[in-house]
């Protein structure tokens, strides 16, 4: 059996309170980068965006690396139990539930972290020591996340694996 991944919870950006309230304090709207960029941007791009725009009026609308801990986000996830262990092990950083489901020997665990925890889990389970059926779950994270808008991952390069099935993620910056 193949994991299987799905993006369960989002940041949920209360726009209205928080520009409301920043323009107020800080005499502009952090959001406007975001709103007159013509891009349709996912909450936690444009919230991102507005936390930089804090500080830089002039930010543009985009992942800022130093605060992808500002955006949380839970993804459950159904493998096999020698699986799961190694995908927990991967995601170590981050909180998770596991349970067992009506298949026998078939976990479900919902796991939850920050986008830069989601991030790092992401490149520790696309590297070529990884058993392939984790490289998978992991490569098909990253593709939701990516799918979402939110490809932190821009200093890394797909490289395909031997099985030609998944793919390693590779430092680009030649680390």
């Amino acid at each position: 059996m193949k994991p299987e991944a799905i993006i369960i919870g989002r940041p949920a950006i209360d726009f209205t309170t928080f520009l409301g309230v920043a323009v107020k304090v800080l005499g502009h709207s952090p959001g406007t980068a975001g709103d007159t960029s013509g891009k349709c941007l996912a909450d936690a791009t444009r919230f991102l965006g507005c936390l930089a725009a804090m500080r830089d009026p002039q930010a543009p609308a985009e992942l800022v690396p130093k605060y992808l801990n500002h955006a949380a986000f839970s993804v459950l996830v159904v493998a096999t139990e020698p699986d799961m262990l190694d995908i927990l092990e991967c995601a170590s950083s981050m909180a998770f539930v596991t349970a067992e489901t009506t298949v026998v020997g078939v976990l479900a665990a919902v796991i939850t972290g920050t986008l830069a925890q989601w991030k790092n889990a992401v490149l520790s389970g696309s590297v070529s020591d990884t058993q392939p059926a984790v490289r998978f779950l992991f490569n098909r994270i990253h593709g939701l996340f990516c799918d979402d808008g939110l490809n932190v991952w821009t200093d890394f390069r797909r490289r395909e694996a031997r099985d030609q099935v998944t793919y390693y993620l590779e430092d680009k910056r030649g680390r």
